[in-house]
């Protein structure tokens, strides 16, 4: 997992401009919203990255990597940006209702796409 930077930053009277990506990659991009205390994710691709920008709540995001047997979690909150990678499995609490965006590197088309669903246990945050 790769945690991100804006490429540019700017604020002035008018308000914020955030400059999220300039990924060639990124072949779709889906919005999504979750209520509290609801689990997302739980699975990994096994070509497909995907880059997430959280546009409102608190998310607390577990990754575990299905060759390295590493795991991490991390909280991320508004307008945080990170990418995660082949083979890392993916699973979101949804601390409080959130908002973001998901961008993939391989499109689901015809209902078909590299997911693999794996039960990954989590220990909810308190």
């Amino acid at each position: 997992m790769d945690i991100l930077d804006y490429y540019i930053k700017k604020e002035d009277e008018r308000g914020w401009l955030w400059g999220i990506t300039q990924e060639p990659w990124i072949k779709e991009i889906n919005y999504i919203e979750t209520n509290a205390d609801e689990i997302r994710g739980n699975h990994y691709h096994t070509e497909t990255k995907e880059m997430f920008f959280i546009i409102e709540g608190k998310v607390n995001v577990t990754v575990y990597n299905i060759h390295t047997a590493e795991r991490e979690e991390y909280v991320f909150e508004k307008g945080d940006i990170f990418i995660v990678y082949p083979y890392e499995v993916h699973t979101f609490y949804s601390i409080t209702y959130a908002k973001w965006i998901n961008m993939l590197s391989k499109p689901v088309k015809n209902g078909k796409s590299d997911f693999n669903k794996y039960e990954l246990k989590l220990i909810k945050p308190i």
